[in-house]
């Protein structure tokens, strides 16, 4: 925020005002001031009156004020702590997702003030460090306001887990996708990689799964527990390129019955593109830019559609929203495996199967 933000409260009898930076929350009267550095280490638990919030306590200290500007407060503070108390403030819905290893599930939520449905991502503490999901819930932060990436607007903990209050996405099923369709989603896949690599980061996980999409159909792009920050170009980068290509492929092989180790025939020039997105020296790779500005893209203008960001709507028929598992199986291929073992030296069946 570039201006602090001013709040009445009261510590027992004694009269403070809040002022709330960017980078700290004060309490200050004639006599003396309080500092507590905004961070996620920092913990708030909201003291209730019934329904409304009458105050606060930080660190032992309760602080009590207005109910209207303690809502304004929290409000204010959004993801610059970390809030107790989830279930006075969302209600259950239903579990979306939970990963094979019961680390990390992702609910649907309602807000209890204005019941609008949320998403919330859930890390269990036992699990994982604080200090590591606090790392990834700050990279989503400074991401935060690029158009491809998931609105963040709360964190929460518990004594066992630590959750995130998400923009609410949807998924579709990709077996029914046009070729338009899959142009959008390749164009957004990368130009999401360019502004990634503007900010040093390598997304590193880039799959079927972690493509999701809002209400208009514009593609979101989740699934940051494994990226990192970086201050050099090195392979990670290249990898997230390479990930774009393999998931041009599946879209266009998927229907393809006959000889699995070929690649599918594609419109606009679609192979040229597909084939220098997989290849496996970094010095014949497309950079970015020239990704962006291949033929395969043309047929998307026209029709009044910027091209800084095609939305999918009203492409789709049907929204389809997972209730189990993001992941949808496929077999591994040989064709691509041979092409990245050499570069990446991963094993490309987990890239496949994701």
């Amino acid at each position: 925020m570039s201006n602090p933000k001013y709040f009445p409260c009261k510590i027992g009898d004694q009269n403070f005002t809040i002022e709330l930076s960017s980078t700290s929350l004060d309490l200050i009267n004639q006599d003396q001031r309080i500092t507590f550095k905004l961070s996620l280490s920092l913990i708030i638990t909201w003291i209730f009156y019934g329904d409304k919030i009458i105050g606060f306590t930080i660190e032992n200290l309760q602080f009590e004020g207005m109910t209207e500007d303690m809502v304004k407060l929290k409000m204010s503070l959004g993801c610059l702590v970390t809030f107790k108390g989830i279930l006075k403030f969302y209600t259950f819905q239903q579990t979306i997702y939970l990963n094979q290893n019961n680390t990390t599930k992702i609910c649907q939520l309602m807000s209890n003030r204005n019941f609008r449905i949320y998403a919330c991502k859930c890390y269990k503490k036992c699990n994982r460090s604080i200090e590591s999901i606090h790392d990834e819930i700050n990279l989503i932060l400074k991401l935060q306001g690029h158009r491809f990436i998931p609105m963040l607007y709360e964190v929460y903990e518990s004594n066992s887990c630590v959750y995130l209050i998400m923009e609410h996405l949807y998924r579709h099923f990709d077996n029914d996708f046009t070729d338009e369709e899959i142009k959008i989603i390749v164009y957004n896949l990368l130009l999401s990689i360019k502004r990634l690599e503007k900010l040093f980061i390598a997304h590193k996980s880039i799959s079927r799964s972690h493509i999701m999409f809002d209400e208009e159909n514009q593609l979101k792009l989740i699934g940051f527990s494994n990226a990192i920050i970086q201050k050099t170009t090195n392979h990670e980068y290249e990898l997230d390129i390479f990930k774009v290509g393999t998931l041009m492929y599946k879209f266009y092989k998927k229907d393809m019955q006959d000889d699995q180790n070929q690649f599918p025939e594609i419109p606009d020039s679609g192979n040229d593109l597909m084939k220098n997105l997989l290849e496996n020296q970094s010095f014949y790779r497309f950079n970015i830019d020239l990704a962006l500005q291949h033929p395969y893209f043309n047929s998307l203008n026209g029709d009044g559609i910027d091209k800084q960001f095609y939305s999918m709507n009203p492409k789709f028929k049907d929204k389809i929203e997972e209730t189990q598992s993001f992941q949808t199986k496929t077999s591994e291929n040989t064709l691509l495996s041979q092409i990245k073992q050499q570069y990446f030296q991963v094993d490309l069946s987990t890239d496949l199967q994701n």
